[in-house]
């Protein structure tokens, strides 16, 4: 009992550190608050398993917790592959070095998998379906097939034409691996779980992705290291950074981690959280050995892709907005982020800098800290005659777009200008 316990408080204790330190901007929590507060809420499921049922779900089998962990980097990073094409979110804020960059963003979507699974845990836990039975669903010879070929045209249509089907790239991965899944052993299925009737698993499966995609949101929202959203006709409403509708896509991300969990455990290529006295099928190491290479060299392929696509800005920083006089702003207790509430004439008296030089400091700084625009785009606004809050609250769209892509600014979308210059407005009005 003290395990779990113990477990519930030091999971309480980091996650209370990581929002206190969010909440005042201090680093690294202020930007890496998602995986801080993340881990620490896996941990105490975990333990309410513990307590639950004497057992855990992670630490039942450290070679299950140590393979969900692995598998599920490259399994989100297919996502992030496909969101070069169909540009529906980009991150903000990461820090500057490349290094500590990578590492939180591996960190973070490691937990995909794990989130995924141990809420339908929960929820079988919990008894969540297991009276609900639906009329049997006959399963034709064909139909497996037919089910991969319509994801093959769902992720056709979603990578041709983005702005209409986006959505449909979501649904698409359970279409073209639980099939597959079926053929091997149809009581890990989706699909065989429809032909017997009993959809609890699926139920299960959907009740989880909400939950965890509203604390994934919830988690992201107030972070400085964060995603934002850019959904064609969807970027009003929303629930945190999420377009509202957007939550439907996270019920049909449970569907997709299912299913690609069980096809790595069928293919022995993962371990299934087996109690310790079962006995464990060997995984095929040699399968895994020759996969590695070149899965590493598709991640990292990929993270170099994001680098370019969707990572959009680094936190700013003061070295970028004041120059030499950064070290004295420092030692005055500033950063890039406090520098925005600054009174000029303080600042100016403090470092012995002229009155415009320190509100352009100030105009600058809130430039480059207004929703993810970051001292690079900043600079870049700038050079085309954008250089404060208020003067990109002036700007047309699409007006201010063809003059950063004539100016020659990188991969520029009009999805990103338009939410800069209505975060602008907010404030200006």
């Amino acid at each position: 009992m003290a395990g779990p316990l113990l477990t519930l408080g030091l999971s309480a204790l980091i996650f209370s550190a990581a929002l206190g330190g969010m909440l005042q901007g201090q680093e690294p929590w202020a930007t890496w608050f998602y995986p801080l507060a993340w881990y620490p809420t896996l941990a105490s499921v975990e333990a309410f398993l513990v307590l639950r049922r004497g057992r855990g779900f992670f630490t039942a089998d450290a070679r299950f917790a140590l393979t969900l962990l692995a598998w599920s980097v490259p399994s989100w990073l297919f996502f992030e592959l496909i969101n070069f094409r169909v540009a529906n979110w980009y991150y903000v804020f990461l820090p500057p070095e490349m290094a500590a960059r990578w590492t939180g963003i591996v960190l973070s979507f490691a937990t995909v998998l794990p989130a995924i699974l141990i809420a339908r845990e929960v929820g079988a836990e919990l008894g969540l379906g297991q009276q609900v039975r639906w009329p049997s669903l006959s399963v034709k010879a064909a139909l497996p097939s037919v089910l991969q070929a319509a994801g093959v045209a769902f992720v056709i249509l979603s990578l041709t034409w983005p702005r209409f089907f986006f959505p449909l790239v979501w649904g698409a991965v359970t279409l073209l691996v639980d099939p597959s899944v079926y053929r091997r052993d149809p009581s890990r299925s989706l699909l065989g779980a429809l032909e017997r009737g009993r959809p609890a698993v699926i139920l299960q499966l959907l009740a989880g992705g909400l939950a965890i995609g509203f604390l994934w949101e919830l988690y992201n929202v107030h972070a400085r290291g964060k995603w934002i959203y850019t959904v064609p006709g969807l970027e009003e409403l929303k629930l945190f950074e999420m377009p509202l509708l957007g939550f439907l896509g996270f019920p049909v991300l449970a569907l997709d981690g299912w299913a690609i969990w069980n096809a790595l455990v069928l293919g022995r290529l993962a371990a299934e959280p087996t109690p310790t006295t079962s006995p464990k099928p060997r995984l095929r190491r040699w399968a895994l050995a020759t996969a590695a290479l070149p899965l590493v060299a598709g991640c990292v392929g990929i993270l170099v892709g994001m680098e370019r696509w969707t990572i959009t800005s680094t936190r700013p920083e003061l070295d970028d907005i004041a120059g030499q006089a950064a070290p004295i702003l420092m030692a005055a207790g500033h950063d890039a982020f406090t520098l925005t509430e600054a009174d000029p004439l303080q600042l100016a008296d403090a470092t012995g800098a002229r009155i415009d030089e320190s509100r352009g400091w100030v105009r600058r700084a809130r430039l480059a800290t207004l929703r993810g625009i970051g001292t690079e785009n900043a600079a870049r606004l700038e050079a085309v005659g954008v250089g404060s809050v208020e003067e990109l609250a002036r700007a047309d769209a699409a007006e201010l777009t063809s003059q950063l892509a004539a100016a020659g600014v990188p991969q520029v979308r009009l999805a990103r200008v338009r939410a800069w210059i209505r975060a602008a407005r907010e404030i200006s009005e």
